[in-house]
């Protein structure tokens, strides 16, 4: 007990309060327990009356030490923010090119004793290189880089880098005043290589002629085994899928020296897909998925030479092959692709990303199973039936992604991606003579290209309780707009925005809300749209997490949000009770439980529907009609 009153005593010092007294009353309330009171008086605040600088002989100048150090006359003197301060200041200093100045040369002298009301004279001492026998003063001098070395660990055999790549990435330069950020700039480059598993970098500090020294460094590669070969199992649970997926990965981590890997996997699974007839909702196993995939990713730009990059972008190029079959319980889908992009860094300090995709090439063939594709030849509606073509699509994209934060409490993530296809196609089908079907549109290999531009977009945001680590707020905001042109007058049903589910409108099941108003008996002559599919998403979610152990959190979440049809080729103008209408958003609310395994978390949520637009007019808010929701069990936050 007494010890705890000399902890708390510390603590309120620390913060500036040094005449804080601490005591504590026992109060037994039963046989064998007592309660204990720590009773706190923390007497005035003492402030920093002045700030003084004692730098003779340390080689040092007060140029900019103020706005290092974070306290200035008046404010608190707090023993942790000082602390803070001298660390700073000699990370600083040492960027600045003291290469032998850390945080042993720098103490802080406080004096209480000149009279101040509760002030405290502070002096911040940085002592001297060192003394010599006889007194003299030997200050601390700037270095600069001299000798830049690079070797490979002789552990691992396997393919080293070229030379020109490693000039690229190590930041480093001789004859450059030393700095603390070149080195941690250049151990980032090297160790995010797929081929790197450690990087050393040690260096030593050898007086020069003149007033600098010279700092000289050895990089030092710790390399990974060339190929390998690894097996996963994710559980995947999205809005319209639910299963285990198994993959098969080999991999070259270094293929031509150039910081480039190359991998190839084959990956299969066994899934629940929600059913497109409306009026089934089981979600056992009902649909298998199988792919084939090759990746190759390098450093740079090709065919821009990595002269005329910043390292610091950190720009790399992936090229990318597929091949993917899907077996739905309404369709067979068989989808080949390749793709070549590249993505670098926009902001370091964000983790801000930019993302090109200068080629996306796809082409899809859907087969359809008897018994849907009678329903579509029954529904005779070209609106639902172009869903569900062959096509083929030629597809541009660009993407950034970034981090935010305003507070250590409030921070989050921005998110936003455009892709377009087909419009340069159309321009140049005429002159390159592409085939047209029988009803005018133009083909490429015999099947029609999608023709759209498409956003998406989300923001998000989290929020850290300061009175209770344990309770935290969480929110998402996301649209998504898509616009088809006239060769292909829908979006393809893989690239069209879909409602409910897991990680979205809680209180429905993938597929159930929307479009719009619609109802959830869609079959007969009055379906004119895929069950909740649309052109347009407009969501947000709120979210707050309660930690009750280690392992255990609850959530209460609110959902708000549908999809809509725009104008299509089909319909002339959006049906009225498709088209976007304030009144047509869902909103639901609901409580969730997550069990957290440090290797992934389980959730569990459940989602009551408080106002329903599938309802009929009347009956829509709760309280109208029979209360609906839903359960779902998902892998991870939503958001």
């Amino acid at each position: 007990m007494e010890r705890t009153g000399r902890n708390l005593e510390s603590l309120s010092r620390r913060s500036g309060y040094l005449n804080a007294k601490c005591s504590a009353v026992v109060d037994s309330i039963a046989p064998q327990r007592v309660a204990v009171s720590y009773q706190i008086n923390t007497g005035p605040l003492w402030k920093v009356a002045s700030l003084d600088w004692a730098l003779d002989g340390s080689g040092v100048d007060t140029t900019g030490l103020t706005n290092i150090l974070g306290m200035r006359i008046g404010d608190a003197f707090d023993a942790d923010l000082l602390e803070h301060g001298r660390s700073s200041l000699a990370k600083s200093l040492k960027s600045h090119g003291f290469a032998g100045l850390d945080e042993t040369y720098i103490t802080f002298e406080a004096d209480t004793l000149k009279g101040h009301d509760y002030g405290v004279d502070l002096t911040l001492i940085i002592r001297p290189f060192r003394w010599e026998d006889g007194g003299a003063v030997i200050p601390h001098r700037r270095a600069r880089f001299r000798e830049v070395e690079w070797a490979y660990s002789d552990s691992i055999a396997g393919q080293f880098l070229r030379p020109e790549f490693m000039d690229h990435l190590i930041a480093i330069e001789p004859g450059i005043r030393y700095n603390e950020k070149a080195i941690e700039e250049t151990y980032r480059r090297l160790v995010e290589l797929p081929g790197i598993a450690r990087v050393e970098i040690p260096g030593t500090l050898r007086a020069g002629e003149g007033n600098e020294d010279y700092f000289d460094i050895q990089v030092k590669l710790i390399q990974r085994a060339r190929f390998g070969l690894s097996t996963s199992l994710d559980f995947t649970r999205t809005d319209a899928r639910y299963g285990p997926v198994a993959k098969l990965t080999w991999t070259d981590r270094n293929v031509s020296g150039r910081g480039d890997v190359f991998d190839c996997s084959v990956s299969g699974g066994i899934t629940s897909t929600q059913p497109l007839n409306y009026t089934n909702e089981n979600l056992i196993p009902n649909s298998g998925t199988w792919s084939v995939e090759a990746h190759y990713s390098t450093l740079g730009i090709p065919p821009l030479p990595l002269s005329s990059l910043r390292p610091s972008n950190a720009a790399r190029s992936d090229f990318t092959g597929l091949w993917s079959r899907e077996s739905r319980p309404e369709y067979l889908r068989r989808s080949y692709g390749f793709k070549y992009g590249f993505h670098f860094i926009e902001n370091q300090t964000r983790n801000s990303k930019v993302y090109v995709d200068l080629l996306e090439f796809t082409y899809t063939q859907i087969t359809l199973l008897d018994d849907f594709e009678a329903w579509l030849t029954d529904e005779d509606n070209p609106f639902i039936q172009d869903r569900f073509k062959d096509y083929a699509s030629v597809l541009s994209r660009i993407g950034w992604h970034s981090k935010w934060q305003s507070s250590p409490h409030l921070f989050g993530l921005i998110d936003s991606n455009v892709e377009w296809t087909g419009w340069g196609l159309e321009a140049l089908a005429d002159p390159l003579g592409l085939p047209q079907n029988d009803v005018g549109q133009w083909t490429l290999a015999n099947v029609p290209f999608t023709q759209f531009v498409r956003w998406e977009g989300f923001w998000t945001w989290n929020a850290l309780s300061d009175k209770s680590e344990d309770l935290s707020w969480h929110g998402r905001c996301m649209m998504g707009v898509g616009v088809a042109g006239e060769n292909y007058p829908l979006l393809p049903f893989d690239r069209a925005f879909y409602s409910g589910g897991v990680n979205g409108m809680r209180g429905w099941s993938a597929r159930q809300l929307g479009p719009g108003f619609s109802p959830y008996s869609v079959d007969g002559e009055e379906a004119v749209v895929v069950k909740g599919l649309g052109d347009l998403k407009l969501e947000c979610n709120v979210e707050v997490r309660q930690k009750i152990t280690e392992a255990l959190e609850l959530a209460w979440f609110m959902d708000f949000g549908n999809v809509w049809i725009l104008k299509n080729k089909q319909q002339g103008v959006p049906l009225e009770d498709v088209a976007f209408s304030w009144k047509s958003f869902g909103l639901s609310s609901g409580l969730g439980v997550r069990l957290d395994f440090d290797f992934f978390l389980l959730r569990l949520d459940g989602g009551l529907r408080l106002h329903d637009p599938g309802n009929l007019a009347g009956q829509r808010w709760v309280g109208d009609s029979k209360p609906q929701g839903a359960f779902h069990l998902g892998i991870g936050h939503p958001f």
